[in-house]
């Protein structure tokens, strides 16, 4: 299976080369608003934040931040087709402004915006993202009612664009169904709280790069694009960032459109594709190779599992596994 991955240089707040309803799935991690590493980047796009932020005026400045945020979702929304999804990673924010320490609640303030596009919320999911500090308070140390708890984790905001989807010509049903995940990824992946990723450190090259980039690990949109889209669908992630969305999508045979304002990362990007190829032959055996220990503990046990797949030569927990296919790739490409 081929597929095509392209990333546009410039503000993803003008999608305009793409197609109303267009995309399947759109996969993300925004900059966050009042995060300090991205006060420069927010103050370039306007700067009336960094007004805000010199007159210590934290929540004008939040809110300044997300305006630019609520852009790039308008044009998500006009692309996304009927039953696609919207898979945001984000995290809350604390900051001490003018000696005043707050949470900046970024996942509210994209739900607010998201629900006034039209978009429907669903549960989310909670991952950790754990501190190497050793310490597990800010503030007043072990003072009582001065100190704050640590913040070790980031939201992925889940939406759909109207109801669900529908599969309606025969190649579609087979599509979907080669486009199953194991019995058990499910029960892992559909949880509201992943305890098993870590956060990413990738080589960026020069310090520039270093500064504006905190990629997340691909495990992350692997998952999001496995349990939300199917083979031949079209990923869009309008901050590319250093391509982990389109390594994820090129693994699982979708296509994928990716947006960075950021022209020095373009060797970053095609580098992290380039790698994807290693990385997903890896992750790709792996699910296999877990799902045949996981039938052999399961029968180890006294307990029956009734059907097969013809693809893997494996069994199955339910008939919709039966046609799942997992394909490694090949070479540079699929």
């Amino acid at each position: 299976m081929v597929a095509e991955h392209t990333t546009t240089f410039g503000d993803a707040s003008d999608m305009s080369a793409l197609e109303n309803g267009s995309i399947q799935l759109m996969v993300t991690s925004p900059p966050y608003p009042m995060i300090e590493m991205w006060d420069e980047g927010f103050g370039e796009s306007n700067s009336a934040i960094t007004d805000a932020l010199d007159a210590e005026d934290g929540w004008g400045a939040f809110e300044l931040m997300h305006e630019i945020l609520d852009r790039v979702w308008e044009e998500c929304f006009r692309v996304l087709s009927a039953g696609g999804f919207a898979c945001i990673n984000i995290g809350d924010a604390t900051r001490s402004i003018g000696g005043n320490f707050a949470l900046y609640t970024n996942r509210a303030r994209i739900d607010m915006k998201m629900i006034q596009l039209g978009f429907t919320p669903l549960p989310s999911i909670i991952w950790r993202k754990q501190s190497n500090a050793p310490n597990k308070f800010m503030g007043s140390g072990t003072l009582p009612a001065g100190a704050y708890v640590t913040h070790e984790h980031e939201h992925i905001l889940l939406y759909r664009k109207g109801g669900k989807r529908e599969f309606k010509t025969e190649q579609e049903k087979q599509n979907r169904r080669e486009s199953a995940f194991f019995w058990e990824e499910r029960n892992e992946w559909f949880s509201d709280v992943w305890n098993d990723l870590k956060g990413a450190r990738q080589d960026l090259g020069d310090a520039v790069n270093r500064e504006r980039s905190a990629a997340y690990p691909y495990e992350l949109p692997f998952r999001i694009i496995a349990m939300y889209s199917v083979k031949g669908d079209t990923v869009l992630d309008p901050f590319m960032g250093t391509g982990s969305t389109h390594a994820a999508a090129k693994v699982l045979g979708r296509n994928s459109i990716g947006f960075e304002i950021d022209p020095s990362l373009k060797e970053t990007i095609a580098t992290t594709i380039e790698s994807s190829v290693g990385w997903g032959r890896a992750r790709q055996q792996a699910r296999l190779d877990d799902h045949a220990e996981f039938v052999e503990q399961r029968e180890a046990s006294g307990k029956e599992i009734k059907h097969f797949n013809e693809n893997h030569q494996m069994k199955v927990m339910s008939s919709q596994e039966k046609e799942l296919l997992i394909e490694l790739p090949e070479g540079k490409w699929f």
